[in-house]
């Protein structure tokens, strides 16, 4: 089912779909009854319907168009309460509600509205073992099935010993009997030779060596064979469940490493760029940019402003504080390119129970996650040279800025997170800065263990612009925990808290 002219037949003139490869575009209407479905999802659907962005009265509209009610009799108000900030909507420039078309949780959202499958399928139950016929002898298998770590409490003696020796197909000691029961379980009362003569059963006698022996021709083997059996079914089906999902993991690890490995070769040919524009928020009046491949710097400034959209037309990945509103401002659509924006996660953090915030700012999170003591510049010295086009101060107040965002970026991406340090307070907020199949600093590092291959560590403060690695430390790494590395380092071992690293690489 598809709607209205901005629709269309198949994605035609909708961005949205077309950059994310949808083959059709979505309905609010064909998602609104499905479970685990809320009000969240339904604007992410009308805002891929669209195509473009849309103001929250116009996505409130949509919604109760299509029979979506809010609990509060205010779909508006409820909608603003459903989104407050949340990936991957984001308010532009004019106000309107749009799509990060580069974050991961459009993605998985995507997946909750069923706008495409699922990644993984789970298969169908195996076949349940057939049940053989009483005149089948035990084997081993059912044998373990049916005792091991089981209570025997109320399984009759010479029906476990019967069964013992229908598996072993001979004669055995009663010691021996008694010892292959007593390895299986040990919720069971054990018997003795002396007890033997007066089990009742036909099954099991002695014989004249003292040997316990299996009348195979009895009435009660059959109904023997039916009792172990009854216990080892079920035993047997989650065996055969559980050697179908290992058989289907060891698969679906070998998709995956597959899938990691073209990610990981796609992300190394992106281009992408660090970008620090001042002001943020406005029509900027100066541009530093980073290119990370050749680590050059260029920096902008007034006339030079006009050279800056065919630069960044070089690059398929733009990274920055408030990057969106850069790319606005310089009168370019910002999703011609895939967007970091490293922004703070979170705004605010509540300190204790009174109602004291620590509130949360870029030069804060930067500081403490890279060490690096003045990360940006004051932006009242920033906007008095920008006046008094100051050039060489502006410029190398900027190139400093770009640097210290650069190792921001660095850190989210090799950690996946970025760090709050505040008083007694020391936190960890998750980003989803990487590209697909960019290796994280665990899987480095467990890769180094596991190959044996020694390791360059950067530990402490961000690594330094002209040269990187003249503070790294060679080492082998010898255990990976998770707030922890184990390092041997000139026959000496150290233990490294896990988010002091600021870089690593293979030797």
């Amino acid at each position: 089912m598809t709607r209205g002219a901005d629709s269309d037949l198949g994605t035609t003139g909708n961005r949205y779909c077309e950059r994310i490869g949808l083959a059709s575009v979505p309905c609010v209407e064909d998602v609104l009854d499905r479970d685990e479905v809320s009000l969240f999802h339904l604007m992410v659907v009308a805002l891929l319907e669209r195509g473009r962005p849309m103001t929250v009265e116009q996505i409130a509209e949509r919604l109760t168009e299509a029979g979506a009610v809010a609990r509060s009799g205010d779909m508006v108000l409820a909608l603003k309460r459903a989104w407050h900030g949340r990936e991957p909507v984001f308010r532009d420039p004019r106000g309107g509600l749009g799509l990060n078309l580069s974050s991961s949780e459009l993605d998985r959202m995507m997946w909750h509205a069923g706008l495409r499958p699922p990644r993984f399928q789970p298969p169908e139950p195996p076949l349940e073992p057939a049940q053989p016929g009483d005149e089948v002898a035990l084997t081993e298998n059912e044998l373990t099935a049916a005792f091991h770590d089981r209570s025997l409490y109320g399984f009759s003696a010479h029906r476990q010993a019967a069964a013992v020796l229908d598996v072993r197909l001979r004669p055995m000691r009663v010691d021996q009997v008694e010892g292959v029961l007593a390895g299986m379980t040990r919720y069971r009362s054990p018997f003795a030779a002396d007890r033997v003569r007066f089990w009742r059963s036909t099954l099991v006698a002695l014989d004249g060596d003292g040997r316990l022996t299996l009348d195979r021709n009895s009435p009660d083997l059959g109904v023997m064979r039916r009792a172990v059996r009854k216990l080892a079914r079920p035993v047997l089906i989650q065996q055969a469940r559980h050697d179908q999902w290992l058989k289907l993991r060891e698969e679906r690890d070998a998709v995956l490493a597959e899938e990691r490995q073209r990610q990981a070769q796609e992300s190394a040919h992106l281009r992408r760029a660090v970008i620090r524009a001042v002001p943020e928020t406005e029509a900027p009046g100066a541009i530093a940019l980073v290119a990370i491949g050749t680590r050059s710097i260029r920096t902008f400034v007034g006339g030079e402003l006009a050279g800056v959209v065919d630069v960044l037309a070089e690059f398929d990945v733009l990274i920055g504080l408030h990057v969106r509103e850069t790319l606005h401002g310089v009168g370019v659509d910002p999703d011609r390119w895939r967007l970091v924006d490293l922004k703070p996660p979170q705004k605010s953090r509540r300190l204790n129970r009174r109602g004291r915030t620590l509130q949360i700012s870029p030069e804060l999170l930067i500081s403490s996650t890279t060490g690096i003591s003045r990360p940006l510049g004051d932006p009242a010295k920033v906007a008095r040279y920008l006046a008094e086009a100051d050039t060489r101060k502006l410029t190398r107040r900027l190139e400093s800025d770009v640097k210290a965002l650069w190792a921001f970026y660095h850190y989210g991406v090799l950690h996946h997170c970025v760090r709050l340090r505040w008083g007694f307070r020391d936190e960890m907020f998750p980003v989803d800065w990487a590209l697909p199949g960019e290796p994280s600093l665990y899987e480095t590092l467990q890769g180094a263990q596991e190959a044996g291959v020694p390791v360059d560590l950067v530990v402490g403060s961000a690594p330094g612009w002209a040269d990187p690695w003249s503070r790294a430390r060679r080492g082998s790494v010898l255990k990976v925990e998770p707030w922890q590395v184990t390092v041997r380092l000139d026959d000496e071992v150290w233990r490294f808290d896990r988010r002091d690293i600021q870089a690593v690489r293979l030797a």
